[in-house]
């Protein structure tokens, strides 16, 4: 019975050891590779673990995939570093290791001590001896880690102190190199934009890249490998598509999904054709009813990345979405721009949430505080576009006339709202031509803490152009999460759906539940996820979900001080594990609105408050 039992048990744990791929992932001895003829290839896969090593053993889990019986004529080196803690034997923080990929897994063919992945000089130096010491027809460069885009950069080493990969740095090492790619691919965040393809666009083909957040699950590079050992005569336009296509089919979340080939010999041509628009907005420019005719047309795009005061900002936006918005303004420039993206961009795949996006990104604040445009002219080549964005959101064209105008308006301006028993909520301004968007808050009192919590601002306003007025009419309704009152915040206006941003405390973290809402005023919800960095500007990769049992906590702004937040009462998910988001009745209790008004120079004003009663989920303001 005994000698059962231990023959029994032996068998259990090699089951065990086969389900969880007990061989190791570093291997010392050199294995056998197949013949092959045709084109030659070497893959380069700058990996800095980071913190998706850190904390969710990313890096490794990527690692353990890519044993593969490459054939003789296609090399795959990865370079590993920037990680304080790595989850596979044999791969050290201390150390910058080298490997190269077999079928029965990585080799170390190359160490040194730790360097600053970060740095143009690491990159280089990698390029380098990569292709020196594997000499091919074809290279393929990939970025492995987080990325912020073009000013939040791309890559980001915890071994010192979150250095990143700025735009300048990235197009040095391509230089210095001296090896011409023919794709030079980002598994990582925001990367496609059109100062990633400035910086790279005279050192490589193609550029492979998510304009939005990439997903965790990142390239396939198994299916890579392979597709390039049975097509080594591919052309570089065919292997971008794969690698778009097999990320795509990948993605366990289609959040942010928005995967984009871009032919970078036609980067000038969109540079110019960039440089065109807002040659010809700035030319608009000319007193403060242009002005608002301009800033109401740019204040509707679609954002990638974090848009708000919880998630961060990442202020990336679409370039087809800008063009598109300001041809009827500037007319030719901007149908230019729109062709231009078209024809650079060659291949996408998107999510529905992303279905009106033309793949390449473009620096663009959402907002005047969030804005770092001295920062942004480091990664800028294009003076135009800098000008259009100062004369945006900064004073430095404090001199042109509708500045002066806006100055000489604003000095005896006010904004008033006044409200009836009807439900109208009207707002007056003495001088409406400084406005360029406006949304009403509403605030519900909590009786427990005694004040006055943020749930959102409805930007459902009717503009009255007879007497300059705005009009709310108050609605019966509040956005709730599974019944309980919840603050939400408008990201991003996107084709089809708009996307808000719920904030929420789960196990101690400040997270984000992103919900989409169609043209019907249904919402569908997509996930968890965590944000920008405040110190960093990497967008985390990660989208959770939630499920039954999980508690959660809302998250609120306490009226008059928006920098402190309080917590509402937990939500536990049930056992369906449901999460539903809808507009409902509202709870019954005290509410408060105000306008909050976003004039022409970004910046915000918050109207006096009227009262309204909510008795049976039914709301009514109170009588003046």
């Amino acid at each position: 019975m005994i000698k059962r039992i231990k023959v029994g048990l032996v068998v259990l744990l090699a089951a065990v050891l086969l389900l969880v791929g007990c061989g190791k992932v570093v291997v010392q001895d050199t294995a056998a590779r197949r013949s092959s003829t045709g084109d030659t290839w070497t893959v380069m896969i700058y990996m800095c673990g980071g913190t998706m090593e850190e904390n969710d053993s990313k890096a490794s889990e990527v690692l353990r995939s890519l044993n593969y019986d490459v054939p003789e004529n296609i090399n795959v080196l990865i370079e590993t570093g920037g990680s304080r803690e790595w989850h596979t034997d044999d791969i050290y923080p201390d150390y910058t290791q080298d490997f190269i990929v077999q079928k029965n897994g990585i080799r170390m063919v190359n160490q040194r001590q730790a360097v600053n992945m970060g740095t143009d000089t690491a990159l280089c130096e990698f390029i380098k001896w990569a292709s020196s010491s594997y000499p091919a027809k074809h290279y393929i460069t990939v970025i492995w880690d987080h990325g912020g885009g073009p000013v939040g950069g791309v890559l980001y080493d915890s071994l010192h102190s979150f250095d990143k990969l700025s735009l300048p740095e990235l197009s040095k090492a391509l230089a210095s190199s001296g090896v011409k790619q023919d794709i030079i691919g980002f598994d990582a965040s925001l990367s496609s934009n059109i100062e990633t393809a400035a910086a790279v666009s005279l050192y490589a083909d193609y550029m492979v890249a998510s304009e939005d957040v990439m997903p965790v699950t990142g390239w396939n590079y198994k299916s890579l490998f392979a597709y390039l050992s049975e097509n080594p005569s591919a052309s570089a336009l065919e292997v971008g598509k794969k690698i778009c296509d097999d990320a795509a089919d990948a993605a366990t979340n289609e959040i942010f999904l928005s995967m984009a080939l871009t032919d970078l010999s036609k980067q000038s041509m969109l540079s110019l054709a960039v440089d065109g628009v807002a040659q010809a907005i700035s030319a608009c420019d000319a007193d403060i009813s242009a002005k608002r005719t301009i800033e109401n047309l740019l204040s509707r795009q679609e954002y990638l990345g974090g848009n708000s005061q919880w998630e961060g900002y990442s202020n990336v936006a679409d370039i087809r979405r800008l063009a598109n918005s300001t041809r009827s303004l500037v007319g030719s420039p901007s149908a230019n721009l729109a062709s231009a993206v078209d024809d650079a961009v060659v291949y996408t795949r998107m999510s529905k949430y992303h279905s009106g996006l033309g793949g390449m990104g473009i620096y663009l604040p959402s907002n005047r505080a969030a804005q770092n445009i001295n920062l942004y002219k480091s990664v800028s080549a294009s003076a135009s576009y800098i000008e259009f964005l100062e004369r945006s959101f900064t004073d430095v064209y404090s001199d042109s006339t509708a500045h002066i105008q806006y100055d000489t308006f604003m000095a005896d301006n006010s904004f008033g709202a006044v409200s009836d028993i009807g439900g109208s909520f009207v707002l007056n301004a003495a001088h409406p031509e400084v406005i360029k968007d406006v949304g009403v808050n509403i605030y519900f009192y909590n009786v427990k803490q005694s004040r006055y919590i943020k749930l959102h601002r409805d930007h459902n306003v009717t503009y009255m152009p007879a007497n300059g007025t705005y009009q709310y009419t108050l609605g019966s309704k509040v956005p709730q999460l599974n019944g309980t009152n919840v603050s939400m915040y408008l990201v991003s206006r996107n084709t089809g759906y708009d996307i808000y941003s719920i904030p929420i405390i789960k196990d101690g973290d400040i997270l984000n539940i992103r919900v989409a809402k169609n043209d019907k005023g249904e919402y569908t919800v997509l996930g968890l996820w965590k944000g920008v960095g405040k110190f960093t500007g990497m967008a985390e990769r990660y989208v959770g979900e939630l499920k039954a049992g999980d508690i959660i906590t809302p998250i609120y702004e306490v009226y008059g001080d928006n920098s402190k937040y309080t917590e509402g009462s937990d939500i536990k998910i049930g056992l369906t594990g449901k999460v539903t988001v809808e507009d409902r009745r509202p709870t019954d209790g005290t509410y408060v609105l105000s306008y909050t008004v976003e004039d022409i120079y970004g910046n915000l004003h918050e109207t006096n408050l009227a009262t309204a009663i909510a008795e049976k989920g039914n709301m009514k303001f109170s009588a003046n």
